[in-house]
């Protein structure tokens, strides 16, 4: 999962990592070359108000909620010439997990953190590890925070599954025109079929209404027209 934001990603690693210091990065840079951003169901209700929010199917195909960030041929659009973040577009937490992420060797799960991140320096900032024992405050508050978002954007997976479950998934394309040129993301993009959705039945609905899907879903639809 955004695995080309990482220079040098490593696990995690109390002894080997003892001497590395936070400190806060001035930009995006790290994000660049990101034109999507999974999301957990949470963020849809705050990012629909300034991203177009779609389902993205992954190479195993699992479909998650992500947020568009530019077109299959650009790179991040979100951000100006100095990398800074344009200001009123929301910024998907798992980017500011950043230089944090969470790995996987099929079994089990594991923090990472990006060594060679201009925000990973030797003995300056934030510690991270108080000792080769325990992490600091800073460092159990970072950690935290990753552990959540990416824990929850796995859950998402419920609400995809679900939606999926009732054929109101379609694949579709998306454009998006900026400043004279136009973008597109077509692959494993999907969004809910607001026709095939008003056929349900009711009982359905009344599931999808009890489950707290239906904002969700309204979310995404009303975060379509959405322009950056």
């Amino acid at each position: 999962m955004l695995t080309n934001i990482f220079k040098e990603a490593e696990i995690l690693d109390k002894n080997k990592h003892k001497d590395l210091g936070l400190v806060p990065y001035v930009n995006y840079k790290f994000a660049k070359d990101v034109y999507l951003a999974p999301i957990t169901y949470e963020e849809m209700l705050v990012a629909n108000k300034s991203l177009i929010i779609v389902f993205v199917k992954d190479t195993e195909g699992t479909i998650y909620p992500s947020v568009v960030l530019g077109g299959e041929e650009s790179s991040n659009l979100l951000l100006d010439d100095d990398f800074v973040w344009k200001k009123n577009y929301y910024i998907p937490a798992v980017l500011r997990c950043y230089p944090f992420g969470v790995g996987t060797d099929g079994n089990n799960n594991f923090i990472t953190l990006d060594v060679e991140s201009d925000c990973t320096v030797v003995n300056k900032g934030s510690k991270i590890i108080q000792d080769t024992e325990s992490f600091t405050d800073h460092g159990k508050k970072s950690i935290d925070f990753v552990t959540n978002i990416y824990s929850n954007i796995h859950l998402a997976k419920q609400f995809t599954d679900h939606l999926n479950s009732l054929g109101v998934l379609k694949q579709a394309e998306i454009s998006i025109e900026k400043e004279g040129k136009k973008y597109t993301l077509k692959n494993g993009i999907y969004i809910v079929d607001e026709n095939t959705l008003n056929k349900l039945e009711s009982r359905k609905l009344k599931k999808l209404a009890s489950m707290g899907y239906m904002k969700l879903i309204y979310a995404h639809l009303f975060s379509l027209n959405n322009s950056y």
